[in-house]
């Protein structure tokens, strides 16, 4: 019987473990599900640049995403290099140019979003939306995420 003390109490663990993990909902997940990119998040208090930053280009994802009609994940996936985008814009029937106005339309109302969080000023708002309607939106987008690794380096 001592030699079956240990496999016994071993057991029981695992007994424990698995009617715990049951009596939470383990044997119900269900994954939560994707947020709908054309209603607006609520901003956090940005405590700096970084913060500010990385909010104005979610909201800029959420906003051209929900001009292709796709979500978030899906466009910053198609967002990962030329041969996704190519893939991604078959895919949903949209040309390049399409996808172009739907992210400048989307870092403009990062902007918006911005500016009525009260997170830029009027003059930096200004000078980063006449960037943003002069300068080809993947280049601001690879500006925006080099701007970010440096100042959270």
């Amino acid at each position: 019987m001592r030699r079956l003390a240990p496999l016994l109490v071993a057991l029981g663990a695992v007994a424990a473990v698995v009617v715990t993990y049951l009596a939470l909902g383990g044997a119900s997940y269900k994954p939560t599900p994707v947020a709908d990119p054309c209603r607006t998040r609520e901003w956090r208090n940005p405590g700096g640049l970084q913060a500010v930053l990385e909010q104005v280009v979610l909201s800029a994802l959420d906003g051209a995403a929900c001009d292709l009609g796709v979500s978030r994940e899906d466009l910053v996936l198609a967002l990962d290099d030329q041969d996704s985008l190519t893939a991604f814009a078959e895919e949903h029937g949209i040309s390049s140019t399409d996808a172009e106005r739907a992210v400048r339309n989307g870092l403009l109302r990062g902007l918006d979003d911005a500016e009525e969080a009260g997170a830029l000023t009027g003059n930096v708002a200004s000078l980063v939306r006449a960037a943003v309607e002069r300068i080809p939106p993947s280049l601001l987008l690879d500006a925006l995420q080099q701007l970010r690794a440096l100042i959270g380096a």
